[in-house]
């Protein structure tokens, strides 16, 4: 029989194109688990003594008598530190690697927070604690989120979340820590004790070895440096992601103001201060656990995740406006809880809204305002909250103008959720987020 058979067809040759990808072998094996587990633990470290500064926060009050809004910028402007200094971060993690930039962020906190035991001015406090404790924690926090889903294929987006636990982690295992450290040495060896504690982090640098990536990623970080630019105006047209960074700027004014103040106001309350630190527990449990449940519903194409955002945000809101009422431990307790809900479906939800609102090539611009305008929100929200407090001589209109501003900024998260363009809110693999 000849080629052509009996059908009269012609057989042509199949043409076979084979690809080889050059995939380090450190890539998903127990190397990749052990990068993961030192960036979970430097996150915890540093994100749990950043967020429990409000256990601190009376001391420093009594100590230096300088009102609340000032007192509190100390911490606010650390707040401010994990995300405001991403770009410079990122240049300098292209410059000179993970492995540098993570063990330089680890000194500069221990020494930062070593020389802040010694202050004896507030103002001096900004330039240790917030600039230089704030910088260097963006650095080790930073760059965990840029090199643990490089060690990744198949399991990147789990990495991803596990690193994500780290607010909510720092607060549930490092708030009690900060706690017994004050009641044995007062705050200033209590952060002389953080130093140590930080320092001894620096290990978890060491684990950062060079991997080679993907030979695709080799070629999209090829093409972003070639068209990367600072600031495209073009991303203001995209209205989905403008109001979700309005909604997320305006929640983040208010969000972490109460959690700074809360010891302080539950002392004048009669509240003991252990028994007001203790709380935290409750909140970073609460953000530790609601944090993968929320990224796992991402994935479900059916769900409308602002509907879940406007419910978590709606409730804190109306526990902020009854928080003046909160006189009994299980309401104190149920505020909390409410908190860590809602920051933990924030957290993770809202800068995967922002990623999936934009096209590909604008995202790296868009997460970067996002990261720096509500970092920006959560150091200014406290001070903020401080001034109306010290202006009214009393926290009661400070949590009703959090309630507000919550409340503003459910009403844009609502809005977004009306939007019809379904089509920008797909979900997207993990292999993009990274």
């Amino acid at each position: 029989m000849d080629e052509e058979g009996d059908t009269g067809l012609t057989l042509k040759p199949v043409q076979v194109v084979t690809s080889i990808r050059n995939v380090s072998p450190h890539q998903d094996g127990c190397w990749s688990w052990l990068v993961c587990f030192a960036a979970v633990v430097s996150n915890v470290v540093i994100c749990g003594f950043t967020f429990s500064y409000g256990i601190l926060f009376p001391a420093i009050l009594d100590e230096f008598q300088q009102g609340k809004a000032r007192s509190a910028w100390v911490g606010s402007i650390a707040m401010m530190g994990i995300g405001i200094y991403g770009p410079l971060i990122a240049r300098l993690y292209r410059r000179f690697g993970a492995r540098a930039i993570s063990f330089v962020g680890t000194i500069i906190c221990a020494v930062s927070l070593a020389v802040t035991s010694k202050v004896t001015n507030l103002y001096l406090m900004y330039l240790t604690y917030g600039l230089l404790f704030g910088f260097g924690s963006g650095g080790i926090y930073l760059v965990t989120y840029i090199v643990v889903p490089r060690y990744f294929k198949k399991w990147r987006s789990l990495s991803l979340g596990l690193i994500a636990m780290g607010p909510g982690g720092g607060m549930f295992i490092m708030s009690p820590v900060v706690h017994e450290l004050f009641v044995r040495f007062g705050w200033r060896g209590t952060f002389l004790a953080m130093a140590g504690i930080v320092s001894v982090t620096c290990i978890s640098a060491f684990v950062y070895k060079p991997i080679e990536p993907d030979s695709d990623v080799k070629e999209e970080n090829s093409d972003s440096a070639k068209g990367d630019k600072f600031w495209d105006v073009k991303i203001l047209q995209q209205k989905v992601f403008v109001l979700v960074t309005i909604a997320g700027f305006v929640y983040y004014l208010g969000h972490y103001t109460p959690t700074l103040h809360m010891v302080r106001f539950l002392e004048g309350r009669g509240v003991q201060e252990s028994r007001a630190a203790r709380l935290y527990i409750y909140s970073g449990l609460t953000s530790l656990l609601i944090r993968p449940m929320i990224g796992r519903l991402n994935d479900v194409t059916w769900i409308n995740m602002f509907y879940i955002y406007s419910i978590a945000t709606g409730v804190e809101c109306v526990v902020a406006f009854l928080l003046p009422f909160a006189i009994t431990n299980l309401s104190l307790v149920i505020y909390f809880v409410v908190f860590g809900l809602a920051d933990g479906a924030m957290g993770c939800g809202l800068p995967i809204a922002v990623i999936n609102s934009l096209p590909e090539k604008m995202r790296p611009l868009g997460i970067g305002a996002f990261n720096c305008l509500s970092c920006f929100a959560s150091a200014c929200g406290p001070a903020l909250g401080g001034l109306v407090a010290d202006i009214e001589r009393s926290y009661v209109p400070m949590f009703n103008m959090v309630g507000a501003l919550i409340t503003a900024g459910t009403a844009m998260l609502i809005a977004v959720s009306c939007m019809k363009k379904s089509e920008s809110l797909s979900p997207i693999s993990g292999r993009e987020i990274a």
